[in-house]
């Protein structure tokens, strides 16, 4: 007797996954670690902007300022020394050192003392004395540096890295003693500019503060070119970091670049006088960014009738700008409907008149 034909079973039917091509495997993969990758490649690049511009310039500025008091107490002027003729050369510069003349004329007649079984053993001991006290000294222009100091700096860089001045020598110096981590010096930097901020912050809030930076800013404006790059800068830093009125620092949406296409924007101020007196209507400023960029994007006159409002701050908005709209943001909080006569207003879309948008 034969068997009834059974009906053919699908490997999706039975739970087995569906054949995957390679490309597909890879993309996948490359969706996973690109993120990561791409933060951290951001995260680097800011770091070492922050650490070019600010750290190391607040670095080198704590280092010059103990080496210029350290240098105080151990720098001498080259006058009152004299050449060490007939004592021993030091190592890294033979006889090219200075000493103090009384220092010298002892040396030398400890020197003359010892006979001829002990006199290579006594020129050691001097050459030992010279090397580690504070007799000897290697010039710098009209400064003299302790020796010691210098064959501490020269033995760790090497005399093609070696400062040229007495400072140079104690900046490194400074590094090494103080600082023997140079995390240490980070964390001062850091704490140093987090600090000057704040202190600049509060002394500009008060009215001697406020005039002082108005009169900063408007002696960098009149200089050319510097101020037309200074006042475009502050203009843009202004509109994202300092307090403004709400309605030149909010998010809208407009149809751009042509109507039925809505355009996330950032509101930045009034327009130009002419223009609104050409439209016959107020008009705002707007920056319509450009993904991924927030900051970069085209600069327009729009009708203020012509905006929609969004409910949505300003980090949500450049969070979606530079997700390319990946991330959409949930409002913060159901939009409040404006009141006629005590009345809910009709719901209606600004920018439905006779006229296109664009």
């Amino acid at each position: 007797m034969s068997l009834p034909n059974s009906p053919s079973v699908s490997p999706t039917s039975v739970g087995v996954p569906p054949t995957v091509s390679a490309t597909r495997i890879f993309l996948r993969g490359l969706a996973i670690a690109l993120p990561p990758i791409l933060t951290l490649v951001i995260l680097v690049w800011i770091m070492h902007g922050i650490n070019s511009f600010v750290i190391q310039p607040i670095s080198a500025a704590v280092r010059y300022g103990i080496a210029h008091a350290v240098q105080n107490d151990r720098v001498r002027p080259i006058n009152g020394l004299v050449r060490p003729d007939g004592l021993p050369g030091l190592s890294h510069c033979e006889r090219n050192y200075f000493v103090f003349s009384a220092a010298r004329t002892e040396f030398l007649e400890t020197i003359a003392k010892a006979d001829e079984s002990s006199r290579e053993k006594t020129i050691e001991d001097v050459r030992r004395r010279l090397e580690k006290g504070e007799v000897s000294f290697f010039r710098f222009g009209d400064d003299a540096v302790p020796y010691a100091d210098y064959r501490e700096v020269i033995e760790r860089v090497g005399p093609v890295q070696l400062p040229k001045t007495s400072t140079g020598i104690y900046m490194d110096l400074t590094t090494t003693r103080f600082f023997p981590n140079l995390l240490n010096l980070t964390i001062i930097a850091v704490v140093i500019s987090i600090a000057a901020v704040y202190s600049i912050g509060r002394f500009v809030t008060h009215r001697l503060g406020a005039w002082i930076a108005l009169k900063t800013g408007a002696f960098v404006t009149s200089v050319p070119l510097v101020g037309e790059i200074y006042s475009a800068v502050k203009h843009v830093t202004d509109f994202f970091l300092a307090a403004h009125e709400h309605k030149y620092h909010r998010v809208v949406a407009v149809e751009y670049p042509r109507p039925g296409i809505w355009s996330l924007a950032f509101v930045t101020g009034e327009a130009m006088l002419e223009c609104t007196q050409a439209a016959g209507e107020p008009l705002v400023n707007v920056l319509i960014p450009s993904a991924p960029l927030p900051f970069a994007g085209y600069t327009m006159n729009v009708k203020q009738s012509e905006l929609v409002n969004l409910n949505m701050t300003m980090e949500q908005a450049i969070q979606y700008v530079m997700s390319c709209g990946v991330i959409t943001p949930t409002p913060i909080s159901p939009p409040q409907p404006a009141l006629v006569n005590g009345l809910p207003e009709p719901a209606s879309i600004p920018g439905q008149n006779a006229q296109p948008a664009f």
